[in-house]
C-alpha cells in the first residue's frame, strides 16, 4: 500500500535544533514534517509549522494555535521519537530522516542513538546533528563519501566481525565489542565500505564540519 504522506518525511524530535546548513537544507525541502511533542514550539518561533504531531502533549505550549494531525499517545513505556517511528511504519512510510535528536540531554542523545539499533531493519532511516549523520546497518554497505572525512563506528554487540574498505586505518576481519576503538577513521576515497555481523552505527562528518 502506498503511503499517503509526501516524501522527503522527517521527525523533528525535541534536542537541539538544527543549525548547520545540512539539516536546515533537510527541514526546508522535506515534503511531510513530524514534531515530536515539544519540538513544534521551537519550530513555531521560527513561523513554521509541522503537518503532523505525535506524542504525550506535555510538552508542547497550549498557546499554539496547530491545525494538522496530532496523534496523542499517553504511553509512557516508550518515547516520542519512538512512538512516532511506530507510527511512520504503521502509515507505510519506508524511508525518513531524523533531525533534533541529540544535544541539550545526553541521556537522550545516547537513548536516541540506541533507537536505530532497534528500527534500522524496519525504515530506511538516518539521523543527521549540525556536524554529522548517523546510520545503522548489518551486512556490506558501500557510503559516498569524501577523502578526509571522519568516520567512526559503534557496535551493537560483543563479538561482532568488520570489514572495511577504503577506511585509513582499515579493519580485517576482526572482532569489535562496544567501546570506543573504532572511532575518528578517515575516508580514503569517494566511497568507502563497512561490511558487519552485526548492527552498526556509522557516524560520517559533514562537508562543512
Amino acid at each position: 500500500m502506498k503511503s499517503l504522506f509526501k516524501s522527503p518525511v522527517i521527525i523533528l524530535a525535541n534536542g537541539l535544533f538544527p543549525s548547520s546548513s545540512t539539516p536546515l537544507e533537510i527541514l526546508e525541502n522535506a515534503g511531510t514534517v513530524i514534531c515530536t511533542d515539544g519540538a513544534i514550539n521551537k519550530l513555531e518561533s521560527l513561523g513554521l509549522m509541522p503537518h503532523i504531531i505525535i506524542g504525550d502533549l506535555d510538552s508542547m505550549d497550549s498557546n499554539i494555535e496547530f491545525k494538522g494531525l496530532i496523534v496523542h499517545d499517553t504511553n509512557q513505556s516508550n518515547t516520542d521519537l519512538e512512538k512516532s517511528l511506530d507510527w511512520a511504519i504503521a502509515n507505510n512510510i519506508k524511508k525518513l530522516t531524523i533531525l533534533g535528536a541529540t544535544g541539550l540531554r545526553e541521556d537522550m542523545t545516547i537513548a536516541n542513538h540506541y533507537i536505530l539499533f532497534d528500527y534500522y531493519d524496519k525504515l530506511e532511516l538516518k539521523m543527521v546533528s549540525d556536524y554529522q549523520t548517523v546510520t545503522c546497518h548489518t551486512g556490506k554497505k558501500i557510503f559516498n563519501s569524501t577523502i578526509g572525512t571522519n568516520v567512526s563506528l559503534f557496535v551493537k554487540n560483543f563479538n561482532t566481525i568488520i570489514s572495511t574498505r577504503e577506511l585509513k586505518y582499515p579493519i580485517n576481519n576482526s572482532k569489535l565489542d562496544p567501546s570506543s576503538r573504532a572511532i575518528s577513521n578517515q575516508s580514503l576515497a569517494k566511497k568507502f565500505e563497512v561490511n558487519s555481523s552485526g548492527p552498526t552505527l556509522v557516524f560520517r562528518n559533514h562537508l562543512e564540519s
